[in-house]
Formats: C-alpha cells, sequence, structure tokens
C-alpha cells in the first residue's frame, strides 16, 4: 500500500514539475482555462502542456478623487497560445499612466506575452472577435 501512494505522488509530483506556469498582472484574471472553470483572481497558473485557450479579464478600480471611484473591465478576452513544459510565461500589459489610457485599454486591450527565452506567440481576440472568426471558419461554399 505504502508503495502505490509513494508512486501515486511522485508521478503527480513529476506532471506538476513538467507542467507550464502563468503569472498574470494583479489587473488581469482568468476565468477558464480550456474551457475549464479556475479559482476567481489566481495570479499564477499551472498549464498542462500544448494548446492552451484561455478566458480572461481586465479590470482597474479608478479614484478619480477621494469621494468618487469607477470600476473598469474588459469584455471577456480569449488567449491562444502553445505551452511548453517547464516555462514560466508572463503576461504583460502597457504602462497605463491615465484614467483615459485605462478606459481605452478595457475597450481595446493589447497585451504581449512572455517567457525567459523571449516573445511568445500568441492571439487575443474579443468575445465577438473570436466568434467572427469561428463563423468564417465553419461556413462552406
Amino acid at each position: 500500500m505504502k508503495a502505490l501512494i509513494s508512486a501515486t505522488l511522485l508521478s503527480l509530483l513529476s506532471a506538476l514539475a513538467n507542467a507550464a506556469t502563468l503569472e498574470l498582472p494583479s489587473s488581469m484574471w482568468v476565468n477558464r482555462v480550456n474551457g475549464e472553470a479556475v479559482p476567481s483572481y489566481r495570479s499564477t497558473l499551472s498549464l498542462e502542456n500544448g494548446l492552451q485557450i484561455l478566458e480572461l479579464r481586465y479590470a482597474e478600480l479608478l479614484k478619480p478623487n477621494a469621494e468618487d471611484h469607477e470600476f473598469v473591465s474588459s469584455e471577456p478576452l480569449y488567449l491562444s497560445f502553445r505551452a511548453s513544459e517547464d516555462q514560466v510565461y508572463r503576461l504583460k500589459l502597457p504602462d497605463l499612466r491615465s484614467d483615459a489610457e485605462v478606459r481605452q485599454f478595457a475597450r481595446q486591450p493589447t497585451i504581449s506575452l512572455r517567457s525567459d527565452t523571449g516573445a511568445v506567440e500568441h492571439t487575443l481576440l474579443t468575445q465577438s472577435q473570436l466568434m467572427a472568426v469561428l463563423a468564417r471558419s465553419s461556413l462552406t461554399f
């Protein structure tokens, strides 16, 4: 019995050791990874190797003065990229210096995705862009 438990633990640990990791900025969170819900507000995620499709959302609390505040958020965003084992990926947002830049970013987000080896090829789509791509790919003439 001890041998079975030890073998199970070793296989789980080796699977985690080979997993990729995604680090997120505080104003970006993942709702789903490959269709599976993830716990809210995680800043680091373990990912399996291969194609990843993440549903993200950007949100920021703006405080124009001591008495007012405004919650700005994006519509759902869909990030796809290929993850490799033992890689750490970092999702980076542009440097947003004003409330106007934050609002503009929420409407038209752009990100960069990097690993220790450099820039990572990725696609970021809004929900409407994703639906358009899916509709075009399923049309046959």
